[in-house]
Parts: C-alpha cells; structure tokens; sequence
C-alpha cells in the first residue's frame, strides 16, 4: 500500500519490489521501481547505493527499459558490483569516472605498481593497452565486456601480424584486468566473479618438442663452455671496453642479468666470501634523448624480479676482482685484498649509517660518485644499446651464432653449475628464479626420460 508523503499527498506505489536486504541499524529495505511520472518521465528506481549507505535512485538510458534497470541494481547487489556506469563523485575532487575498460586499465596498471613490478614490465603493459586494448574496445562497460570483446583484441593483434610472445603478453594482460575488475574495492568489484570475459579465448604460445614449456632454452641456443671462452679471450684484443672480458665472465659463470651487471658496483662484492651480491639493476630513461649520453640513467635498488640474492662467483675470477674493486673505489689498482676489503666494508658503514633503515644496499647515492664496476667515458655504466654495440663486434669477429643472445651466457652459468653438481634448488637460489620456473628453462621430462633410457634402449 503507498504510503502518505508529509504534503499530505499520496505516494506513487512501486510497480516492483526487490528482495529484503539489512540496514546497518538492524532494520531492512528493498529496492523499488516506480512507473514514470511528469517529473520522472523514464520512471525510476530507487535504493541504497552500498558505498554511501544513502537513498539513491537510477533511470532508464537510451535502449533501457525500467525493468532492466531494476534488473541490474538487484544483480549487483546479489554479487557485491558496483553500481552505475561510473564511480561515486569525491566531493572536492573531479566527477567519477566512466567504468569502462580504459579506466580499469588504468586500475589495473596502478596494481602493477603496488606489487613493485620492474619498470620495464609496467611499460610493457601500459604499451599492450594503449594499443591493442584501447582502441579496440577501450569504452565498452566492463560490465558489459564479453568473450567477443576479448576474441576482437586477439585477432586484430595476430591479423597485423603481432608475434606469438606478444600476442602471449596480449592475453596475459587482459587476465591481469580480468583479475582487477573481480578484486573486492570499495563500491563493489567493477565484475562479478561469475562472469569470464576470457572464456575459451586462446592465446597462448603452443607448446615445442615433446611438452616442452613456451620458455624452453633449446640446446642449439645455449652457448658452449668452449665457446664462452673463446669469446671473452677473443675481447681482449677488440676495440671494446678493457672491462668486457670481465662483465662477460661474471654472466656466464655467475648467471646475473645485463641490468644487474651494469648495476654492479664495488660494494656489492663480497671478497671474504668470495660472492656477488646482486641488489639493484641499472635503468635507462626511455622517455629522454635518444642519445645514449643525455638519457637519464640510474640505479634502482631492487633487482628485476624483487628479490635480492647472491651468486658465487669463481676462484680464477678472484684477483680479476680485487684489481676491478679497487679502481671502482679510486684505491691504487695494485692494492692488496686487505686494503679493498677494508674500503668495501668502510663504504659499506657510510652508508648504513645515513640510510633510515640502516640498509648500506638500499642508500641512494648520486650515480656519479658510486664505485661502479663498469663505466664509459662519462663515468657511469652504458645504456643496453651501447653495451649490445660493443657485444656486437665481439660476436661478430668470433662468428658467434646470432641466433644465441647475450643474454644466454646467464643460461650458460645455470647449465654449466648443473653439470659441476650442484642442485637444481641451489642453482634456482643462485639464478633468482624458483626451482619450478628455473627447470622450464632447460628441462623436458620426456626428453630427460629419454636420454636416461638410451642405454637400456642400445642392448636391446
């Protein structure tokens, strides 16, 4: 029955009347749609907005109808998702914005940042949404985001001839806003977790010889030890930095990444121990000059997957070690272990003493006064594409494979520290990967099976 409004008049009667839903006072409401009026002329519905406890009606847009409406506020109370196609104005702030794919796009980007993903994977995610997702299907509601939706950005992208590992990266970030808009926030999720946006779309690299995972190193692409060798004797004598030799050594006996190398710095080795401490990577501002030398480069103190570790590094690199250790840290180069120890472990104290949590690793100091083991002539480290123009011209007087990286003298040091003995745990520990991600890399189970089987195989 309608009930009597304080002018004395009659209240319009709800045409319909949502299920009981609590009050925060113990007391209970429904939702309720109200047939059009000369001042509603769509009709309405009105409810409590979960985010702000308060009355709040809705009506009908272009190609809605009433009972749609009322539909939807009832479906996403029952799910717990936000309501409305855009978010709740802040007072003092600017207006909400829409809820479509650009914005939680967005949402899901500043995710990636909370969980301190690298730069470069930030900036790889941000590429991949600016242009295949955006302009694709950037306005579509996230509510009303469908497998069509998703299976549209998929083709467009392998239409233009997009790789399989991009179109891999493609896939994985539509995932990760999937994943953004079924996370509980105030408000309500922006999606039910009912609803799969990605469902039976495929985009996935397909699988090599005999199961083999996707980031499978195959044998013809690991470098041998002869061969590791030979190409850093061979640097010696080339027209590079006198340092090359060395940097390639650690890669491929102490398996740190290029970003890690060149983050290198005195005190980060541990000669008493005899260890590398990798805890930062190196960074080059790609948004500056395209001159290597005007870029913005710097440290950051957190290696690449945002665990600091430490890697062993060989006896024959010892005293190579200390020479380098003492020309960082402007000691005569001939100076003995003790004294360079006693440097490291000096600057080591600085700078746990000026640092708030009293780590000496974590100490921002100005790029241009940190004893950094490899420098060009401006007296910092290169930038990738320097370095790679210096591995260049050693690969090619070597004539080494181009279809083997730089890159692969870390998977070098991994395989080579197996075929000495050592654990694949230890190794994972050593490489900065766990032992599961570690062993896609170069084992297949068939493959293993096979090759133990060999002899057993021959006397039959």
């Amino acid at each position: 029955m309608a009930r009597t409004r304080k002018d004395g008049k009659r209240s319009a009667s709800a045409t319909r009347v949502g299920k009981p839903r609590p009050t925060a006072t113990g007391g209970t409401w429904q939702v309720r749609a109200y047939k059009p009026t000369p001042t509603s002329p769509h009709g309405r519905v009105v409810y409590r907005h979960p985010e702000t406890d308060r009355q709040t009606s809705a009506v009908p847009g272009n190609d809605e109808t009433l009972d749609q409406v009322f539909d939807q506020i009832e479906k996403s109370l029952d799910q717990n998702v936000a309501i409305g196609t855009h978010t709740p104005a802040v007072a003092g702030a600017s207006p909400g914005v829409k809820r479509d794919l650009d914005a939680l796009g967005q949402l899901y980007l500043d995710w990636l940042v909370t969980l301190n993903r690298s730069t470069d994977y930030v900036s790889n995610r941000r590429s991949l949404l600016n242009k295949w997702i955006s302009p694709v299907i950037g306005e579509v509601l996230v509510r009303d985001w469908s497998v069509e939706h998703s299976q549209q950005v998929i083709s467009n992208a392998r239409r233009a001839g997009l790789s399989a590992c991009r179109v891999e990266d493609l896939g994985s970030t539509l995932s990760g806003m999937r994943r953004t808009a079924h996370r509980k926030r105030t408000g309500g999720r922006w999606l039910s977790k009912d609803e799969n946006p990605l469902e039976d779309v495929s985009y996935g690299r397909s699988a090599n010889v005999q199961g083999a995972h996707r980031t499978y190193v195959a044998p013809r692409k690991r470098p041998s030890t002869d061969r590791v060798i030979a190409a850093i004797e061979s640097a010696r004598s080339l027209p590079v930095w006198e340092w090359m030799p060395d940097v390639m050594s650690y890669a491929a006996f102490c398996a740190p990444r290029l970003g890690e190398q060149l983050a290198l710095r005195a005190i980060d080795v541990d000669l008493e121990t005899r260890r590398f401490e990798i805890n930062g990577v190196w960074r080059v501002d790609h948004k500056a000059e395209v001159d290597g030398d005007r870029r913005d480069r710097y440290r950051v103190p957190i290696p690449k997957n945002g665990k600091r570790r430490v890697a062993p590094y060989l006896g024959s690199q010892h005293l190579g070690l200390i020479r380098r250790c003492a020309i960082a840290l402007e000691l005569p180069e001939d100076a003995s272990e003790e004294i360079v120890i006693a440097a490291i472990a000096a600057e080591r104290e600085r700078r746990a003493q000026l640092d708030s949590d009293g780590d000496w690793a974590s100490y921002a100091e100005d790029p241009r006064n940190e004893p950094w083991l490899f420098v060009d002539a401006s007296g910092v480290p290169p930038t990738r594409e320097a370095f790679n123009d210096a591995w260049h011209v050693i690969r090619d007087a070597i004539d080494w494979p181009k279809h083997i990286p730089y890159k692969n003298l870390r998977h070098h040091a991994a395989l080579w520290w197996k075929s000495e003995g050592f654990d694949w745990e230890l190794i994972a520990e050593w490489d900065g990967h766990d032992v599961r991600t570690l062993q896609r890399y170069y084992v297949i189970a068939a493959e293993d099976g096979t090759e133990k089987a060999r002899g057993t195989l021959d006397d039959l």
